[in-house]
């Protein structure tokens, strides 16, 4: 049987121009941090989260990256 874990990715990511690959490094990081508590890569997926903000206010939607992770239970 396997077990699934959901982490948030990195949000609104601004580097220097040339500096794209800091980005991937980002995503790599979390990627090795939960391989080395025993998790597998599994997939990244994008979310909509749409929190209503207020009485007066229209819900916005932010959009979210989810890395799922697994390992054998």
């Amino acid at each position: 049987m396997k077990q699934y874990k959901a982490v948030a990715g990195p949000k609104n990511i601004s580097v220097a121009k040339g500096g794209t690959q800091s980005a991937f490094n980002l995503f790599a990081d979390i990627i090795n941090n939960e391989a080395n508590g025993g998790w597998t890569y599994h997939s990244m997926n994008t979310i909509t989260v749409t929190e209503k903000p207020g009485c007066f206010q229209n819900p916005i939607p932010m959009n979210y990256y989810m890395l799922i992770f697994e390992r054998e239970v």
